[in-house]
């Protein structure tokens, strides 16, 4: 997730024929001083496979060069690693797995094990030919979404696929991103118009949406923000994250555990909802309503989504009522949960084997994440259960051991449709009382932990703050049906949604520092609620949304930092389109150029467009907070284990600038006595909505 001031972008990467190490797919020249990358051919052959393995999911394989792979996979157990775990997979597969055209999500019991023995069964292949033909096999005869899911996570963990980039899933699957009658609009124009989504001008080839506005959400004013949480850069963020680190992966082969994962999942969640809040103050909203299992959900969620099969996601009435559920599965959740938080009250977790790990020092948040999640390197999962897991079931009103024809997902059932209802955030609103609950029994930070001796922040200037919103096309052509056997290519056939987005104009910001000593330092930038008095941190600090965080040289004197949105640490650009960038990688394949590895395509990194709140046309105020701090080297140094130019290092456990808990300082308790040193600062600033689409001069 994080990002340096060179932006850890991940870009192209490749497969080694034998599959045993981690194959550097790049060419290396000097252009006026200047070290440039490129993606070689071996590269380029693995990245075109997956571009159109991809294409038109829910068809079948239409490149006539894969059409001999897809009968049979490769049997020959020398081709495998764990020949054992192939086996598994392929007595499910014989048993029956989750049928094509059958609506898949990744919160189900036995999905999720299918997917798993999917993803393994692909992960065990020793070499590109044996990887590639069982991927076109799959893609051939299993289920359209597990196939996806398995091969994503293949494509994010495997050591020797690092680097290379699926078509962003919001146009892999762009169904789980617009509304129904957008695509049935477009079956209608293509029913009419031979040449939609063949016209070389764009405009002719929009899908439009009947509504003219959003009925999702027509409850407590929730509706205002549907341009947030439906964006499609926001729910691509947050379901890569999630497949990153995905529950049932861990373990020593992946390393998962070496990136803080627990600490980072409930930080990472924090930063949502402190964000969403802030979104919420811009549209007049109050606080995140409260979530019990006692109490009737207020907010109803119907989300206009359509399933490619045609079948309506599952929706939630307005107080939807906990007593027709069935009780012995929400009272096992209230269990799970009371374990939880009886252990963080006692100050102790017991593992599998009867062990006690403390947690009463500040290392053991991880622990708790952890916990919390579920995921494989809890260190009892099978006691603390999986509290997330089971509360997405409920909350869906499904039944995670059900039977494909009992599972009728709702949005919290996908990864990358969960942050469009309210109730998500109010349920990790509640989860994240695990988060607090545990930082509350830590010590406030000490005056010496707070300072920076010898350092000192003189002032902050920044810029205005103007956020804008702005029409935003997304080609969603790969979701609809496409006839092969016709004379026109599907990379010339782009039907495009168009959404109105949230975006914000560059802006920089000076800071100056005057320092007694020489040396490395880091510098963190938060966002939060204006700060009327100091006291009103206690409460507020759960509001304040990380921003920015690199690192820096000071030298004895005055230092000027200049640092524009640009540069930021945890930001990403827009993705290139799926067709767009098919036809960059064909044009390297072919020879006619050279493809650069530029850092300019990405899964892992907020969207620079989310920046800042929406804002009020008189200005919102807030709060920007900045703190320098010595520089704490991390277990393992930044970058150290893997090449930040092509891949996010996602299990490296050198992802970190330092040593810091996330959320410093503002992870614990304050006390007011000793926290505002020097080193730190506090400036209020305005952000400004303009009406009407506005031209960003960047772009």
């Amino acid at each position: 997730m994080q990002r340096s001031g060179l932006r850890l972008l991940v870009i192209l990467g490749s497969v080694l024929a034998i599959c045993s190490g981690t194959y550097v797919p790049i060419s290396q020249a000097t252009v006026d001083g200047v070290s440039i990358k490129y993606a070689d051919k071996e590269f380029l052959v693995k990245q075109k496979f997956f571009f159109e393995i991809l294409r038109h999911l829910h068809q079948p394989i239409a490149f006539e060069e894969y059409l001999p792979y897809t009968d049979r996979w490769i049997t020959d157990p020398s081709k495998y690693a764990n020949y054992t775990e192939v086996s598994e997979f392929m007595r499910s597969y014989e048993q029956g797995l989750l049928r094509k055209g059958q609506i898949f999500t990744i919160y189900n019991y036995w999905y999720a094990k299918q997917t798993l023995q999917l993803y393994r069964f692909l992960d065990n292949a020793l070499d590109w030919d044996t990887y590639y033909k069982n991927v076109v096999w799959a893609r051939q005869n299993l289920n359209e979404g597990m196939f996806l899911s398995a091969l994503t996570l293949s494509v994010l963990h495997r050591p020797d696929l690092q680097g290379i980039i699926l078509p962003a899933i919001y146009e892999i699957y762009p169904h789980h991103f617009f509304d129904g009658d957008v695509f049935h609009d477009a079956a209608n124009r293509r029913a009419i118009d031979p040449n939609y989504g063949f016209h070389t001008n764009k405009r002719y080839n929009l899908a439009q949406s009947n509504y003219s506005s959003s009925f999702a959400t027509q409850f407590y004013g929730e509706g205002s923000l549907s341009y947030f949480t439906e964006d499609v850069g926001l729910n691509s963020y947050y379901y890569y994250f999630m497949m990153d680190y995905a529950p049932f992966l861990g373990g020593d082969k992946l390393g998962l555990k070496n990136d803080r994962r627990g600490e980072l999942y409930l930080y990472m969640h924090q930063q949502l909802l402190a964000r969403y809040y802030l979104e919420r103050s811009s549209n007049g909203l109050g606080p995140i309503q409260e979530l019990t299992w006692e109490s009737p959900i207020a907010t109803g969620y119907y989300s206009m989504l359509r399933y490619w099969n045609g079948v309506p996601f599952r929706s939630r009435e307005a107080n939807f009522l906990w007593r027709p559920y069935d009780p012995i599965k929400l009272g096992g959740l209230k269990a799970h949960e009371e374990r939880v938080r009886q252990a963080i009250d006692l100050g102790y977790v017991v593992t599998r084997d009867g062990q006690r790990i403390s947690l009463r020092t500040p290392e053991a948040i991880d622990v708790v994440g952890n916990l919390v999640s579920g995921s494989v390197d809890s260190v009892n999962g099978d006691y603390y259960k999986m509290i997330e897991t089971t509360a997405r079931m409920i909350l869906a009103q499904g039944d995670y051991y059900g039977s494909a024809s009992e599972v009728w997902p709702g949005v919290l059932m996908h990864y990358e449709t969960s942050m469009r209802d309210p109730v998500f955030y109010q349920f990790y609103q509640r989860l994240l009382g695990f988060y607090w609950d545990f930082k509350s029994y830590l010590a406030p930070y000490t005056a010496e932990e707070l300072t920076f001796a010898g350092v000192e922040i003189k002032g902050v200037s920044v810029e205005k703050l103007v956020t804008y919103m702005e029409p935003f096309d997304v080609d969603i052509s790969s979701g609809l049906g496409f006839n092969y056997g016709a004379e026109q290519s599907t990379w010339n056939f782009s039907v495009y949604a168009r959404k109105q987005r949230l975006n914000h104009k560059p802006f920089s910001y000076v800071l100056n520092i005057s320092s007694q000593v020489a040396g490395k330092a880091v510098v963190r930038m938060y966002m939060g609620p204006k700060m009327y008095q100091l006291s009103q941190l206690q409460y507020m600090k759960k509001f304040f949304v990380e921003m920015d965080q690199y690192t820096v040289e000071l030298t004895v004197g005055d230092n000027q930092i200049r640092r524009n949105t640009r540069q930021f640490y945890y930001d990403i650009r827009d993705r290139t389109t799926y067709t767009e960038l098919y036809k960059r990688i064909m044009k390297a394949y072919r020879g006619e150029e050279r493809f650069v590895l530029d850092m300019s395509e990405v899964h892992c990194g907020w969207p620079d467009r989310l920046l800042l709140p929406k804002g009020h046309p008189n200005g919102l105020p807030l709060s920007f907070f900045f703190i320098v701090t010595p520089f704490y080297p991390p277990k393992m140094a930044q970058f150290s284990s893997f090449d930040a130019t092509y891949t996010c290092g996602t299990g490296s456990g050198s992802k970190y600038i330092d040593a810091l808990p996330f959320g410093f300082p503002f992870d614990r308790e304050i006390n007011f006595s000793n926290f505002a040193t020097k080193n730190m600062i506090f400036s209020d600033v305005l952000v400004y909505h303009v009406d009407g689409n506005q031209t960003n001069e960047s772009h």
